[in-house]
């Protein structure tokens, strides 16, 4: 656990670094390739979201706790997030990544995923709406509603027309993935539980809730 915050602190300095020499790269040296697919930024959004997953992913690990269907949802969406900025396709992997990583095989799996996690939350739905609640206005919870304002901000920065949108695009993503990573070690160190959630933890009536 003491590796995580070093972990966020050096990847936010990182993202900080990234986004000032981007910005003048594209301001000041008129080079917009850092924009471009598969670029700098780019990259770094993947890298990024690679270091969500591990952090979100510890927890599935740890039986004590009855947080983790929540913390394997977020596990999901960053694996959703990091489809999406690496186009597996053009990448020189085995052809089973070429199927499973994109297109209808990509849809399949993270469908099957979602529809998973569904099912296993309306075995206790009760439980998992005040767990839902109490990680809402939780730290960890406020600071990932944050993560989705960004991202929500770079989406809007590409449907708007104006200089140099995709970077700002670009950029709002990557601040997002960072946040969300901040979000995921509060997430870690904090367990998020309510009063039903601790009562199911202590009935044990689901590999999610012991």
């Amino acid at each position: 656990m003491r590796v995580i915050t070093p972990l966020v602190l050096f990847v936010q300095a990182i993202i900080i670094l990234v986004i000032f020499w981007s910005g003048y790269s594209v301001y000041v040296s008129q080079d917009f390739s850092v924009f471009d697919e598969n670029n700098i930024l780019e990259n770094l959004q993947a890298l990024t979201l690679l270091a969500v997953i591990a952090v979100y992913i510890i927890p599935i690990f740890q039986s004590h706790r009855t947080d983790r269907l929540l913390c394997l949802f977020f596990v999901w969406l960053a694996i959703f997030f990091f489809l999406r900025e690496v186009d597996v396709e053009r990448l020189n992997v085995h052809a089973f990544w070429h199927k499973w990583g994109a297109g209808s095989g990509r849809n399949l799996l993270l469908g099957i995923g979602l529809a998973c996690m569904v099912l296993l939350a309306l075995m206790k739905l009760s439980v998992y709406i005040t767990l839902a609640k109490s990680f809402v206005s939780s730290a960890a919870g406020m600071t990932a509603i944050r993560a989705g304002a960004l991202l929500l901000v770079g989406d809007l920065c590409e449907k708007l027309t104006f200089t140099h949108n995709v970077f700002y695009e670009e950029v709002f993503e990557l601040i997002a993935y960072g946040v969300l990573l901040r979000a995921a070690s509060l997430l870690v160190q904090n367990e998020v539980s309510g009063n039903a959630a601790d009562s199911a933890a202590n009935i044990g009536n689901s590999g999610f809730d012991r």
